[in-house]
């Protein structure tokens, strides 16, 4: 067995190590019937315009407060509901490269919501 393949191996199997995407719980929203399929716990994110529409498509990056990159996708409707630790995180979601909205956020372990208005020109 080559070294890649150790090294590989070996980072697959300690415990405690996870990709940017093992935070998405569920991702999406389109349609009540979708929405209602979603779970309850986790950190919530909702997408919406300022005229009060859902929004998907959202570039969406979350990283920890010593800046690691937890959560880098584009959602597929106006929800994205994360499996969070407690703690501070930075929020960057962007609708188009001038659109973008975020902030920090604390997560404190229950279930939460923070909501993202993307305002839209006419």
């Amino acid at each position: 067995m080559n070294i890649s393949k150790v090294i590989l191996l070996s980072l697959l199997l300690v415990p405690g190590i996870s990709t940017a995407q093992d935070y998405i719980l569920w991702n999406g929203g389109i349609g009540l019937d979708e929405r209602e399929q979603a779970p309850s716990n986790g950190t919530r994110l909702v997408f919406f315009a300022d005229s009060g529409s859902f929004l998907a498509g959202i570039k969406v990056q979350i990283k920890n407060m010593t800046g690691t990159e937890l959560v880098n996708t584009t959602t597929n409707g106006p929800w994205l509901i994360l499996d969070l630790p407690a703690g501070q995180y930075q929020v960057r979601a962007v609708l188009n490269d001038d659109n973008a909205q975020g902030g920090l956020i604390n997560v404190d372990g229950s279930s939460q919501e923070f909501a993202y208005m993307f305002p839209l020109e006419e």
